[in-house]
C-alpha cells in the first residue's frame, strides 16, 4: 500500500470545528449544497448510486449551477443496473415506475454531461456478469478544500434511511481524497493511505484491501474495553475479530437495523450473536445505512466501508480513522 509522502506524519491536531458530523441526508445535503454553491475551484462527487429521482435531480441541479472550474461526477455502474434496490429495472416485466426511473437516471447523466459536467462510470460490468459484484462503493465529495465522507448515496430511498456523512475542512485531506478520485476517474484505482494530524485516510482499490485493512482487524480484535459498531451489513471476517474482542473481555455491541433491506445479513448477525454470547446485537427500529465504529472510546472509524467480506476482498472504499477526542465525542 502506498503512503503519500506529500502529506506529513503525526502533526498538529485539527481543531474540532474542522470536523462536522452530519446525521441524516437533510443535514448533509443542506451543508453540502451550500459548499457546492460557493465552490470556485472544484466540485468532485463520487457515489455508488445516483438515481433519477428527487435526490439525484437535486445533485444534478447543484452541479449544473456551480461556477467551479472543475465539476465531476463519478457513478458506479451499479446505478445502471439497479434502481430502488431492484436489479435490472429496465426489463419489460418490471413495474413501469421502476422502468421510468431507470430511464430518468440515464437522462440525468446525459443532461449533466451536456451541461459541461464530467461524468464517468466506475467498474463497468461490460459483457462479463461475473464483474457485477466488483463495485466501487465510495461515497465522497471534494469541494475546494472541504471533503465529505460517509455512507449516503444520491437516491430517494437512501436519503430516507438513517445515515451520516462527516465534513472535513482540511486542504491536505482534500488533496489526498482528490487524488484518489482522479485515480478512480482514470480507471486506475489505487490503494493508498495518508495521515493528517490524528486522522488517517485509507483509499481501497478492491484488490489490495486485505493488507490495507489488516491493522483495522487487529484494532477490533485487540480492543481492551469496548467496541461499538453501527452498520447494516457487517460479516466475516470483521465479525470474527469482534467476537475475539468480546471473548477477551471487551464490551462489544453491533447496532444494526431490525428492518434490513438485506434481511439475510441481519439473520446472519443473529447467528453470530448466538455463537458469541459476549457480543451484543442491538436492533434499531428503522433502516440505518451508517457505517462507523468506536474502539475503546478513543478511536473512531467512518466512511463507506461496510466491515464485511466485500469490504475485505473486492470493493473500492474509503475509510477514515480518527483519534481526535473531539471527533470521537461528536
Amino acid at each position: 500500500m502506498r503512503r503519500d509522502d506529500f502529506l506529513p506524519g503525526p502533526g498538529p491536531v485539527a481543531p474540532l470545528d474542522r470536523f462536522e458530523s452530519l446525521v441524516g441526508a437533510a443535514a448533509f445535503w443542506e451543508r453540502a449544497s451550500r459548499d457546492i454553491a460557493r465552490a470556485r475551484h472544484r466540485v468532485l462527487v463520487q457515489t455508488m448510486s445516483c438515481e433519477g429521482d428527487a435526490a439525484g435531480e437535486a445533485l444534478g441541479a447543484a452541479l449544473l449551477a456551480s461556477t467551479a472550474r472543475e465539476r465531476c461526477l463519478l457513478v458506479d455502474a451499479y446505478s445502471l443496473h439497479v434502481t430502488n434496490d431492484t436489479l435490472l429495472p429496465w426489463l419489460p416485466w418490471r413495474a413501469k415506475p421502476l422502468r421510468d426511473e431507470a430511464r430518468a437516471t440515464r437522462r440525468l447523466l446525459d443532461r449533466l454531461a451536456a451541461g459541461g459536467v464530467s461524468v464517468a462510470v466506475t467498474n463497468p460490468v461490460g459483457r462479463n456478469p461475473l464483474r457485477f459484484p466488483l463495485r466501487n462503493h465510495k461515497k465522497l465529495l471534494v469541494i475546494d478544500d472541504v471533503a465529505y465522507l460517509g455512507g449516503i448515496n444520491f437516491s430517494d430511498h437512501n436519503f430516507a434511511w438513517h445515515d451520516a456523512m462527516v465534513r472535513i475542512l482540511d486542504a491536505r485531506a482534500a488533496e489526498f481524497l482528490a487524488a484518489a478520485f482522479a485515480a478512480d476517474r482514470a480507471g486506475r484505482p489505487r490503494c493508498a493511505a495518508a495521515r493528517v494530524g490524528r486522522l488517517e485516510l485509507i483509499a481501497l482499490d478492491g484488490e489490495s484491501n486485505e493488507a490495507a485493512l489488516a491493522p483495522v482487524m487487529a484494532l477490533f480484535a485487540g480492543a481492551r474495553r469496548s467496541v461499538e459498531m453501527i452498520g447494516a451489513y457487517p460479516t466475516l471476517p470483521f465479525t470474527g475479530a469482534l467476537a475475539e474482542a468480546a471473548r477477551n473481555g471487551a464490551q462489544v455491541t453491533i447496532y444494526t437495523p431490525g428492518v434490513n433491506n438485506k434481511p439475510l445479513v441481519r439473520d446472519y448477525l443473529f447467528a453470530v450473536a448466538h455463537a458469541a454470547p459476549a457480543l451484543e446485537l442491538a436492533l434499531l427500529p428503522g433502516m440505518t445505512h451508517a457505517k462507523a465504529a468506536i474502539v475503546d472510546g478513543e478511536t473512531v472509524l467512518f466512511g463507506s466501508v461496510n466491515f464485511n467480506l466485500a469490504s475485505w476482498r473486492s470493493n473500492g472504499d474509503l475509510l477514515a480513522i480518527g483519534r481526535d477526542p473531539g471527533l470521537v465525542a461528536a
